[in-house]
């Protein structure tokens, strides 16, 4: 007997020895991460950008995926919610052809009225919460110079009566905040990111009747002069895919200046970023209910919230592919049914439940209250607090495997699946 208690407390001394030199070389990452927000409650969102201008059958596809969506309601009683990134305008080819020196835009009411007005009927009915993507889903300026120039990539958008598929534009051009007319890219000029961004703030809140405290840049492309300026214009927090990209290089690739944004994390300008950790792009061929589900389940074990990103096409393409995408998410719906504590919610709300923890959600929208979003605390945020170690940073899960740490964490974190997962 006392063999063993010696054993053990070689064991625990060990053990303690490793953490003090842990604590030592990773202070500040453990500061940085402990200080995260971690729920009790399970927030849920649907991240769906590139809402906006587009044809008629989106009223119908539309309503089907908000009708999934209302079969769906969460431990407190609220359906599902689309948090859906919006684009306010398109080209007017017509009027840019004939007026060679300036760009013309059809605006979101006055090109789409009837799409329109189905996106303002749903916003009141409360599933359906509109936010902030950009005034178009391009550069207009870099647009038209490239029509001027008689590059072909822009043919189809100048001489498509109506034409909103701003998808099939060549990739590099589909950036806002960018100039993607050549590779690499370059950031627009401070004087035309402010002028799109008071313009879009300003046609927002005239289209929904509320301003946007929230956005998500389109192909995550934006840097810190814009953050800035989106400040200005009250956009309180962001949504991110856990980076931030400022460009893309002359392979086209992705150039990334913040390799990891953290929930909740504040940037200089006082705004919370947001992050998405589930993928639910069923159309693009490698995402879908199961591995939507599996995300959600490592989410849920490190107290994150549940952030779905699922873009527009997976529900405007083809009717065959809308109906696999329906299919794919009923099935998700439905396991996420299962769980206990759910909270459906939108972007702001959550912005608002990390800034203002112990105040009621409130969707203006809808003119919905809801109640707070519970927090973990003591040995349930530190369950949770260990795991989002070991997902996120190899070299700890290598050196709690070698010091033999991984036994406690794993005690830890066995406790936090058994009370948060089904």
């Amino acid at each position: 007997m006392m063999e063993l208690f010696y054993g053990l407390s070689l064991l625990l001394a060990w053990w303690l020895l490793c953490l003090l030199l842990l604590w030592t070389w990773k202070k500040a990452l453990f500061k940085q991460t402990w200080r995260e927000p971690y729920f009790a409650d399970i927030p849920i969102l649907f991240e769906s950008d590139d809402w906006g201008p587009g044809g008629l059958f989106h009223i119908e596809r539309l309503n089907e995926l908000l009708d999934t969506f209302k079969q769906h309601r969460d431990s407190h009683g609220r359906s599902a919610v689309l948090t859906a990134n919006m684009v306010l305008a398109v080209l007017d080819g017509a009027k840019s052809k004939s007026d060679s020196k300036h760009y013309h835009r059809l605006l979101l009411d006055q090109g789409f009225p009837e799409l329109y007005a189905v996106f303002c009927t749903a916003a009141k009915d409360g599933n359906f919460v509109p936010q902030l993507h950009g005034m178009e889903h391009y550069n207009a300026e870099t647009l038209a110079h490239l029509q001027s120039l008689g590059d072909p990539r822009t043919d189809v958008a100048f001489n498509t009566p109506g034409w909103w598929d701003w998808e099939s534009l060549d990739s590099p051009l589909q950036g806002h905040y960018v100039d993607g007319g050549s590779l690499p890219s370059q950031a627009i000029s401070h004087s035309q990111a402010r002028t799109i961004i008071k313009l879009a703030t300003e046609h927002f809140e005239r289209l929904f009747g509320t301003p946007s405290y929230s956005t998500v840049a389109p192909c995550y492309l934006w840097n810190s002069q814009v953050e800035g300026l989106w400040m200005e214009n009250n956009i309180q927090s962001i949504q991110t895919a856990g980076y931030r990209c400022t460009g893309r290089d002359s392979d086209g690739r992705y150039h990334q200046d913040k390799p990891l944004i953290r929930p909740g994390e504040s940037n200089p300008f006082g705004q919370t970023y947001l992050v998405r950790n589930v993928m639910f792009e069923p159309t693009d061929g490698n995402t879908n209910a199961d591995t939507a589900w599996r995300e959600t389940r490592a989410a849920i074990a490190q107290g994150l919230p549940v952030t779905i990103s699922t873009h527009r096409y997976n529900f405007t393409r083809s009717e065959t592919a809308h109906k696999e995408s329906l299919k794919e998410l009923e099935t998700f719906l439905q396991r996420l049914d299962t769980l206990p504590n759910s909270r459906y919610l939108s972007s702001p709300e959550l912005a608002q439940a990390i800034n203002t923890p112990n105040n009621e959600l409130y969707n203006p929208f809808a003119d919905c209250h809801f109640p707070p979003l519970r927090q973990r605390q003591g040995l349930m945020k530190l369950a949770a607090f260990l795991t989002r170690l070991n997902y996120r940073h190899p070299k700890l899960q290598a050196v709690t495997l070698l010091t033999g740490l991984v036994i406690p964490s794993l005690v830890l974190q066995g406790i936090a699946r058994r009370k948060f997962s089904p």
